[in-house]
């Protein structure tokens, strides 16, 4: 960790400058990953809502709904934040 321990603390996490740079890959990743077969891919979701289902959860669908914290109040169907240009994102990577 660089600016907190993750591991003890997770409300730490963005607190650490490596924590950006390892969420912007993913995101990253993911959209390279999506648009290898967008009309299959866009809204492809599998899975559980916890990591390795550990608390057991279950299956995470489009229908599901999340809470982004601060980012807006409420929370929001994953159908909505699937997408880098949909919805109320609008980018894509170079």
């Amino acid at each position: 960790a660089i600016g907190g321990d993750p591991g003890r603390d997770a409300d730490a996490n963005p607190g650490d400058p490596g924590f950006w740079n390892h969420h912007a890959m993913i995101d990253r990743v993911w959209w390279i990953w999506q648009y290898g077969d967008l009309a299959s891919r866009e809204f492809a979701i599998s899975g559980t809502g916890t990591f390795l289902n550990e608390p057991v959860s279950p299956n995470t669908t489009l229908d599901t709904r999340v809470d982004v914290g601060y980012v807006r109040q409420g929370s929001i169907a994953m159908r909505d934040i699937m997408s880098t240009t949909a919805g109320s994102f609008c980018y894509v990577y170079q």
